[in-house]
């Protein structure tokens, strides 16, 4: 688990944030991890910045302990953790339901889709 090799004050942050957003569904957990991870493009260069950002969004999914996927948001969610778990749950969640939207190639590969869509 990435979660068990982060920082002291940074398990402080994940913590305070799957806590806090776990009331949500899972658009509004989208909408604010998003604003959450804007700040480390401040303060790293963008490889490093975006990298942190998957870290943390990959320790607050770690924390739910999820072993399900209920949605397309959720999906999407999962499939940018750094966690290589979470991008197979939301993969197999995406093959079981194309209507959802999620655009393949002929790879097979997600080709493309949107972080933070708003979802009707």
């Amino acid at each position: 688990m990435l979660y068990e090799k982060l920082n002291p004050e940074m398990k402080r942050m994940v913590d305070d944030y799957a806590q806090r957003l776990q009331v949500y569904d899972w658009g509004r957990r989208s909408e604010l991890l998003s604003e959450v991870s804007l700040p480390f493009g401040e303060e790293l260069d963008p490889r490093r910045a975006k990298l942190a950002a998957a870290g943390f969004l990959t320790g607050v999914l770690e924390r739910w302990d999820l072993q399900e996927i209920e949605d397309l948001r959720q999906a999407r969610l999962y499939l940018m953790s750094l966690n290589p778990e979470h991008r197979a749950l939301a993969e197999s969640w995406l093959d079981e339901h194309p209507e959802a939207g999620g655009d393949r190639g002929r790879s097979g590969q997600l080709t493309r889709y949107r972080i933070y869509p708003p979802v009707t």
